[in-house]
């Protein structure tokens, strides 16, 4: 698999059983890159071959495999809580044992990352749920190590501070922050750029989204919406990321079930990512 060029915009897209036109889909966009979410109805071990003969024939280039779990609903912050990542245990040994098959899958294509949400990590260290959320990471980073990659946590659901302190307490150097700062606004977690520079030196990959703030004491998340038409200030987040010393890509992740606004909002992410990022001489 080539390496890419440092901020390459790249898109996160789905894995499916046929990956050719999958694959030529990114090519609509004028990409070439990109992170893999695997889905979980998706038999990694069947589909393994033809994914690997597929990238190895492709111009392609794949940073991380996004794990999703059945089960999960992000519909409104208490069934967050409940059904996402890690943090309820009747989930727990199904979750581990699909995140290694991933991690597994993800070997086999020469992926070199595997990222997920673990679930909201609780900002008191002492509670019992934090120790077992720094257990089972040790668990999922050591499993990752046996295939030389890095095991990543995406951002959002707790502040920066936390997730910084987590990672210290975890202590395996193979974990790794997947920076999405849309759900610093979408969960009401804290400025998006103060946190990008906190944890500057654990990012490896990050997303670029955009969102609305919740409305306070809803019980919601806020919304998201197309690049550049929310609360993140993407022309700071660019700079900040200059600053930083970031290399890897800029993974445009939309979440939106309408194909074809969904389309569209790629392509004015595309559009704008590069406006700004000439503004910056990037």
């Amino acid at each position: 698999m080539r390496d890419i060029t440092p901020m390459e915009i790249g898109l996160v897209f789905w894995a499916e059983p046929g990956s050719t036109d999958l694959l030529r889909q990114l090519s609509t966009f004028g990409l070439s890159s990109g992170q893999l979410g695997v889905p979980p109805e998706l038999d990694c071990e069947s589909v393994a071959g033809e994914w690997a003969s597929a990238l190895k024939e492709s111009p392609v280039a794949i940073t991380s495999a996004v794990c999703s779990y059945s089960g999960e609903d992000y519909s409104d912050l208490a069934t967050v809580h409940h059904t996402v990542g890690f943090t309820t245990a009747e989930f727990r040994a199904e979750r581990i044992a699909r995140t290694q098959a991933v991690s597994k899958f993800a070997h086999t294509l020469g992926i070199p990352a595997v990222s997920c949400h673990i679930g909201f990590i609780p900002a008191d260290a002492s509670t019992p749920l934090y120790d077992e959320l720094c257990k089972l990471t040790q668990v999922l980073c050591d499993s990752c190590a046996t295939h030389n990659q890095d095991f990543v946590l995406e951002t959002g659901q707790e502040s920066a501070e936390v997730l910084l302190a987590f990672i210290r307490d975890v202590a395996r150097s193979n974990l790794k922050v997947n920076f999405d700062p849309a759900n610093m606004i979408l969960y009401g977690s804290g400025d998006p750029l103060a946190a990008l520079e906190l944890l500057s030196a654990h990012v490896l990959s990050i997303h670029c989204k955009d969102g609305t703030s919740p409305v306070a004491d809803s019980g919601l998340l806020g919304s998201e919406c197309a690049l550049g038409d929310g609360e993140v200030d993407f022309p700071g987040f660019l700079k900040t990321l200059q600053k930083i010393g970031y290399k890897g890509l800029l993974s445009i992740e939309r979440e939106e079930p309408d194909t074809k606004k969904r389309t569209a909002d790629i392509h004015t992410a595309i559009s704008r990512l590069q406006q700004w990022k000439a503004d910056l001489g990037l």
